[in-house]
């Protein structure tokens, strides 16, 4: 399926940014965003080390998401820096097709201004017009709040929490697993 169209954005701070599918020649940048926001993240789920993927792997991690009909990727760029992503990584699996699972990120200084909302709400509008995906869904840490009450919003529900099932420097973290159907049975 073909990915939307690039479009703009203007965030509560006035900022302009573009929100378009990533190609492959975005692979350095996009590294480098992951790379920046993940240590300043308390919840992503991976730690800076674990970071290991290197430019060509980011091409190809890319390129997946181009030859994939039930997965998209988008950036978000401002003056011609990505500042987040967007991912929807549909299933391989033929009895799953059909449903697709979200991560997102973003650079600390672009968050709360809108731009999660604008990122979501373009994913789950691509979701809805691919003729395979019916049902995403996102797991995310039961203390992000701020998370929660975005993707409620945006019509996502809850089916489950996971006690214990991140841990951290000998602290443990509940996982809360949500979803929206794209498309009724």
């Amino acid at each position: 399926m073909q990915p939307p169209p690039p479009f703009e954005i203007q965030l509560k701070n006035g900022q302009v940014v573009t929100v378009r599918s990533a190609t492959p020649d975005d692979a350095e940048h996009l590294l480098l965003t992951i790379k920046n926001y993940i240590p300043d993240s308390e919840f992503i789920p991976k730690l800076s080390e674990e970071i290991s993927m290197t430019t060509p792997q980011c091409e190809e991690w890319i390129q997946s998401f181009i030859q994939n009909e039930n997965s998209m990727l988008l950036v978000a760029e401002h003056q011609q820096r990505i500042i987040g992503n967007i991912d929807l990584t549909g299933s391989r699996r033929k009895l799953m097709q059909h449903t697709a699972v979200i991560g997102m990120g973003i650079l600390s200084e672009y968050r709360n201004g809108g731009l999660g909302t604008a990122l979501m709400d373009a994913i789950i509008k691509w979701a809805r017009a691919n003729p395979i995906l019916e049902l995403i869904w996102l797991q995310v840490y039961a203390q992000n709040h701020v998370a929660i009450s975005l993707y409620h919003k945006m019509g996502f529900v809850d089916h489950g929490i996971i006690p214990g099932f991140f841990k951290h420097q000998n602290q443990y973290y509940d996982n809360l697993t949500m979803s929206m159907r794209v498309k009724e049975f």
